[in-house]
Formats: C-alpha cells, sequence, structure tokens
C-alpha cells in the first residue's frame, strides 16, 4: 500500500471518530469523507469543531486504542498539528516507527 494510500486510510479513520465525538456533543458533524477531500476542513484544529481538550483526549485515547500505540503529544498540544491531517501523519510515524525494546531498569 502507498504512503499517500495510507494517510487517506488514516485521514478517514480519524474523521470518523472526530465525526462521532461531534454528534455525540449535539454539533452538527459534516461526514467523514468532506473532512478528509476539503483542505481547509482536513486541516482546521479540533477546537473550531467545538471539541474541547477532554474531547481531543478521548479521541486521542480511541485512535491510539484502535491502532495499538501511542500518537505523539505534540498532536494534542500544537494547534497546527491538532487536526485530521496533523494526526494521520504522527499515525503513519508511530505505523513506521521501528519497535524498541522496552527500557529495563535494574
Amino acid at each position: 500500500m502507498s504512503s499517500t494510500t495510507q494517510l487517506h486510510a488514516c485521514e478517514l479513520l480519524i474523521a470518523g471518530l472526530i465525526v462521532r465525538a461531534m454528534g455525540d456533543r449535539g454539533i452538527a458533524a459534516p461526514k467523514a469523507e468532506e473532512l478528509v477531500e476539503d483542505a481547509g476542513l482536513r486541516t482546521r484544529d479540533l477546537s473550531l469543531f467545538g471539541l474541547g481538550s477532554l474531547d481531543w483526549i478521548a479521541l486521542a485515547t480511541q485512535l491510539e486504542d484502535t491502532i495499538g500505540a501511542e500518537i505523539p503529544d505534540h498532536v494534542l498540544i500544537s494547534p497546527e498539528h491538532r487536526c485530521v491531517e496533523g494526526w494521520a501523519k504522527a499515525v503513519l510515524t508511530v505505523q513506521t516507527a521501528p519497535s524498541r525494546a522496552p527500557h529495563r531498569t535494574h
């Protein structure tokens, strides 16, 4: 699967989670496909969709459970990364990172 196809799949996954979260909060939401296809929506800070920091944390937790990996903190903190595109790129980064053995302390 090409990196463009992988990115698109990640964006759709994240957009679906966002649309569901918006619906749960009673916020009118676009379709997941619109969040991915429209560059303005794809790069819009989650706060501009009416989602607050607790919503972002819940979304990040759902995403991490889905992908089986932790996304970097900067995608929660930095408005330019706190969007469909930013989170999708972060997912690709953690999914393609080489596995490391757990650090042991004696």
